[in-house]
C-alpha cells in the first residue's frame, strides 16, 4: 500500500526522535569507550538500534489544519 502526500502537507521535524538520536550518539560514544576498556562489543547494540529508529522517524508529514 502506497501513501500519497498532498502538496498541502508539509514535513516537520520530530523533536522526540531528535532527542533520541542525540542520546543514542552519546550512548554509542560511551559504549565505544567501554569496548576499548575490554568490555564486550555487544554493549553497543542498544545504541545502534536506538539511532536507527530515531533516524527513520526524524521527519514526519503534517496535514494542514483548517
Amino acid at each position: 500500500m502506497t501513501t500519497t502526500h498532498r502538496h498541502q502537507s508539509r514535513r516537520k521535524l520530530d523533536v522526540s526522535s531528535l532527542v533520541l538520536l542525540i542520546l543514542s550518539v552519546v550512548a554509542g560514544a560511551l559504549s565505544y569507550y567501554l569496548i576499548t576498556q575490554g568490555i564486550s562489543a555487544l554493549v553497543m547494540i542498544p545504541s545502534i538500534v536506538a539511532a536507527t529508529v530515531a533516524v527513520t522517524h526524524l521527519t514526519k508529514y503534517e496535514a494542514p489544519r483548517d
